[in-house]
């Protein structure tokens, strides 16, 4: 079975920036029991313009049975009001 790598790329408004990080900051501290989940973090432009955090998961069925219940810690946040343009999501399946 092959790992899959989950991305979503953020731009926040300067002002906003640290009310990202530390809503990323309890996805982190939340997710440790989440079965399937092997890495979570978040990973910024010299520039501060984009965030891009990611969560590595065992298997597209791991994702698929964790992604609601890491994700519900965050449901309510206006990351709408926080960024200057939609945030960019991608799924991807490890191959090498």
């Amino acid at each position: 079975m092959s790992r899959v790598l989950f991305q979503v790329v953020h731009y926040p408004k300067p002002e906003y920036r640290d009310d990202m990080l530390a809503a990323m900051a309890v996805i982190r501290e939340t997710s440790a029991h989440i079965a399937g989940l092997d890495e979570i973090g978040a990973f910024e432009e010299p520039d501060r313009s984009r965030i891009v955090a990611i969560s590595v998961w065992a298997s597209p069925e791991a994702l698929q049975a964790g992604a609601a219940e890491l994700f519900a810690s965050i449901a309510d946040l206006p990351f709408d009001v926080w960024e200057t343009r939609p945030a960019e999501s991608a799924t991807l399946t490890q191959v090498a």
